[in-house]
């Protein structure tokens, strides 16, 4: 009888009985043939060869124990008659597949070890395959490596270069076919710089990370921006200049996890005087855009605040002169504007820690010109100067006091 004639479960040519066994005392006895068996695996070859010390009998014939656990007994069976039988990898799916292949690492099923491996690193996998992979492969050894290229530690390089093209689609000027696209991409941006359990795959030690095509990309979200606010033409497409202010406050977003706040801090600073306009003409309908061109502001005090972005005093004091009346006046309106499910007041409270801030940092002379507008407006309930006409008082004091000791002293 030829080979290809041999079926497995034939009695009348069986000489070998394969009992697959449990713990749990599962046995199940497979017919078939040493021929076979010795021919396609190391395991069963070597115990039905003459060297092999012990040779059990079942029903007439030679027997060979496989012993696996409760978990494995299909995959062992199923390895088993692939022998005979071979059948596509697919059908029994990526965790099936894997459970044959360690069967077959185990029986040294030469040929069903190489089908498997090629199926697994083709195949897609869903989250749980991935898991089990992880955990069944790499005991395997290198020779197993390939199934695992998939989820190899990324270079450097490409991990920056796919971060570079995925930023500039992103951040790219509105477009409404590609708005909802556009959110999934910036999420999965956000997720790649987010320090959870595992370490962030891009980070501002990263020397390989192209900031100057980043801040290309910014610097053209900006001037869009720019055109639109100079030409006042964003007053009339008020929905896709709210996409853009979100695009913009996404991207401070993912520049402050780089240190990256400077271009942003540089064109608000820039661009703030003809904000006032602008903020004046949002009313109604538009407090959502107002907000979001808050919160951009508190974004930059934030980055200016911590030190990351060093300005001039100059351009420190221009950007809190030129936004505190228009922050009084836009918390008004939106304080009106009960039925306003997305207000957060907690905004404001960060932007008035913010100005203080700032204004502390400021020549004496123009913290008093500050305060001077501050006092003579008509909300100054906010933002709360006080700490800053404090602490002014204080180092006036202080600095005539000094003054005076300077005179005596060299008198």
């Amino acid at each position: 009888m030829s080979f290809h004639q041999f079926q497995i479960g034939d009695r009348a040519t069986s000489d070998v009985v394969v009992r697959v066994r449990t713990d749990e005392g599962r046995d199940y006895r497979l017919y078939c043939h040493s021929r076979v068996l010795s021919e396609n695996s190391d395991y069963f070859g070597e115990r039905l060869s003459n060297e092999w010390p012990t040779c059990q009998i079942l029903d007439s014939r030679y027997s060979v124990d496989v012993q696996c656990t409760e978990s494995e007994f299909n995959s062992y069976v199923n390895a088993i008659q692939l022998i005979y039988k071979p059948q596509p990898c697919h059908w029994y799916g990526v965790r099936g597949t894997l459970g044959i292949l360690l069967a077959s690492v185990h029986l040294g099923l030469h040929k069903i070890t190489l089908s498997c491996t090629d199926y697994l690193e083709s195949a897609p996998w869903d989250e749980a395959d991935e898991e089990e992979i992880l955990r069944a492969v790499p005991p395997l050894g290198p020779k197993f490596e390939r199934i695992l290229s998939r989820l190899q530690l990324i270079d450097l390089p490409p991990v920056s270069l796919i971060f570079l093209s995925a930023f500039r689609f992103a951040s790219s000027a509105p477009n409404k076919l590609k708005t909802e696209l556009k959110k999934c991409y910036q999420d999965q941006l956000e997720y790649l710089l987010t320090e959870d359990d595992d370490s962030p795959l891009i980070s501002i030690t990263n020397n390989e990370l192209p900031k100057q095509e980043l801040n290309k990309c910014v610097l053209d979200l900006f001037e869009y921006f720019g055109n639109l606010v100079e030409k006042e033409a964003c007053l009339g497409i008020g929905q896709e200049f709210s996409v853009l202010l979100s695009d913009i406050l996404w991207v401070c977003q993912i520049l402050t996890k780089l240190d990256m706040m400077r271009v942003i801090v540089l064109f608000w600073v820039d661009l703030s005087p003809k904000m006032e306009k602008l903020m004046d003409v949002f009313v109604g309908n538009e407090s959502e855009i107002r907000l979001k061109v808050v919160e951009i502001t508190s974004k930059v005090l934030e980055a200016m605040n911590f030190g990351n972005v060093i300005l001039l005093p100059e351009k420190r004091f221009d950007l809190v002169k030129t936004w505190i009346p228009i922050l009084q006046r836009t918390k008004d309106w939106i304080e009106e504007e009960k039925n306003n499910e997305s207000f957060d007041g907690e905004i404001f409270q960060t932007l008035e820690s913010g100005i203080v801030s700032v204004i502390l940092t400021l020549p004496s002379d123009w913290q008093a010109e500050i305060l001077s507008q501050w006092f003579a407006s008509k909300n100054i309930q906010y933002p709360d100067l006080l700490e800053v006409f404090e602490v002014w008082s204080y180092r006036a004091k202080s600095a005539k006091r000094r003054c005076f000791f300077d005179i005596v002293g060299n008198s």
